[in-house]
């Protein structure tokens, strides 16, 4: 992780802690590629890979989150801060389920 995205996942967390949730940061040694955190706000578990508002997904991250899609899971990927903004405002609004929406810091 870069230290660019590294900053989009600090505030991340420091966001979701706002909002009384937790976010933990996911490390699975033998799965490359999974969503850089965990989150768990208003009763709900959201994967979440943190990018820059330029970054790109490699193939073993889209391979991943294609699983967790699969499985059911909800993943998110969030583009720079508004991205995370974005996801906040839907968690706000959320009635039990995250839409599975890639938040994109260039729409809008």
């Amino acid at each position: 992780m870069s230290n660019r995205e590294n900053k989009v996942e600090v505030y991340l967390k420091r966001r979701i802690k706002e909002l009384g949730g937790l976010s933990r940061k996911w490390v699975s040694p033998m799965h490359r590629g999974v969503p850089d955190q965990i989150v768990i706000v208003k009763g709900i578990v959201i994967f979440v890979e943190c990018k820059t508002q330029d970054g790109e997904l490699e193939k073993h991250q889209i391979r991943e989150i294609e699983k967790l899609d699969k499985a059911g899971a909800n993943t998110v990927v969030v583009y720079g801060r508004r991205g995370v903004d974005d996801l906040i405002e839907n968690i706000k609004n959320a009635t039990g389920q995250i839409l599975p929406v890639i938040f994109d810091e260039m729409e809008g």
